[in-house]
């Protein structure tokens, strides 16, 4: 058995899960008056196949506002968990897209239906004439995850059983050397967890630069993102993140000191091949509902170049933005990291606030940390952090504290300030 996204090319397939649908067609009655070309207004559209043939279908169509989810499980498959394995691969799609809310209309007699979203999650949300109407709540809990750089010097194991006792979700980073079972402690790790960036490390350094014009380094680069985005996905987490490209290829020692400043910088080619790489990183997870982000690079005043050219992509708002629009693919989403982006508007002389106000619809995750605004040095933050002041306008987003070796105590304070009140779910 297998999952498979689809789309208007596959009505095939569609119009052979409708031939055998048999008596499932009574209550789901989505293409009585709709043909297959709806498929391309879908957020997503899975089927789940026994081989050839498709068993049970899935979809999330927005509308306006809302966002509805539609399922359906052929006849002579009821009865298999085949309905409780769609609603668990739509609802992680819709975690991985950013969709914070659901909705959907079910009979108010088919009880077998409402049991199983009610299992999920729904609640109950109004009726009409024989119809009973249902919502999720998907946004994330009001709780930070704990960047792995705060308990930076444990090995992986004495991180793990920190966070454990802490009762901390965990995001494995960039920071955490090479170990050959890596994979299977973040598998195996008993809090919620995400893989953030060169996680895990391989055992051959390299740096990551989906934008490198070197095409070792980048299809490198596209296969660590594909094997993240798979780790994730294996965890249940939403999303795999990770940093914008380079217009160079620094050497790991350079990374976040004084670039190397060699050459000129041809960026409209290291733009379309970072595009470009995204893109197959997308098509290579195509199975999967996870989200990919890319996290905003930091520009300090020390590798601002003489002719003004910038050697990092995706430091501003401009081209942020610019990366959804010509990628175009739900699944992509932005990693806000607040002390980038408070280097970089001091560095170009642009206004962090401003910038954050146009970034929000798209950021599904944020960094917080703090610094002076020319070095980022994952410092922590007091009431004063300016980044609080959104707090409330990202409730759709995960936030991670990302300060380096910092007490359990200390990461409590500051998580009390990004969350002073409780969650009322």
């Amino acid at each position: 058995m297998a999952q498979r996204r689809i789309g208007p090319d596959d009505h095939v397939l569609l119009h052979a899960f409708l031939a055998g649908a048999g008596d499932a067609l009574r209550s789901f009655r989505y293409f009585a008056k709709r043909s297959p070309d709806v498929l391309v207004r879908h957020a997503c559209t899975w089927l789940w196949m026994e081989g050839e043939e498709p068993v049970a279908y899935g979809h999330l169509d927005p509308e306006g506002d809302v966002v509805w989810l539609g399922i359906a499980v052929q006849e002579r498959h009821w009865g298999r968990g085949h309905g409780a394995r769609m609603m668990r691969l739509l609802l992680d799609s819709a975690r991985g897209m950013g969709i914070t809310a659901l909705r959907l209309s079910v009979d108010a007699d088919n009880h077998s239906a409402i049991r199983l979203y009610e299992r999920y999650g729904f609640v109950r949300a109004g009726t009409g004439e024989g119809i009973l109407f249902l919502t999720c709540d998907l946004r994330p809990a009001r709780e930070a995850v704990m960047s792995t750089l705060a308990f930076a010097g444990m090995t992986p194991e004495a991180m793990i059983a920190e966070a454990d006792r802490e009762y901390m979700a965990l995001e494995f980073s960039s920071g955490m050397p090479h170990h050959p079972d890596m994979a299977e402690l973040f598998r195996n790790a008993p809090m919620r967890r995400f893989a953030h960036n060169y996680f895990p490390a391989p055992a051959d350094p390299f740096v990551l630069n989906l934008g490198s014009a070197d095409d070792g380094i980048r299809d490198r680069s596209i296969a660590h993102c594909v094997q993240g985005m798979e780790l994730s996905q294996a965890v249940g987490a939403p999303f795999f993140s990770v940093h914008a490209g380079f217009c160079v290829d620094p050497r790991p020692a350079e990374l976040g000191v004084r670039l190397e400043q060699a050459g000129r910088i041809d960026r409209p080619l290291h733009w379309a091949r970072f595009t470009d790489a995204v893109r197959q990183v997308l098509a290579r997870t195509r199975h999967l509902p996870t989200g990919l982000l890319v996290e905003n690079n930091v520009l300090a005043p020390v590798n601002r170049r003489a002719d003004g050219t910038d050697p990092l992509l995706c430091v501003d708002a401009d081209e942020q933005l610019r990366l959804i629009a010509q990628v175009d693919d739900r699944r992509l989403g932005l990693l806000l990291d607040t002390a980038h982006l408070k280097v970089s508007a001091r560095t170009l002389g642009f206004d962090a606030g401003a910038a954050v106000e146009r970034l929000l619809p798209q950021v599904r995750c944020v960094h917080h940390s703090d610094n002076d605004g020319t070095v980022d040095d994952n410092r922590g933050f007091g009431p004063d952090y300016w980044f609080l002041p959104f707090m409330k306008r990202s409730a759709h987003a995960v936030h991670v504290l990302e300060t380096r070796k910092t007490p359990p105590a200390e990461l409590r304070r500051m998580e009390r300030l990004l969350f002073p009140d409780p969650d009322p779910r």
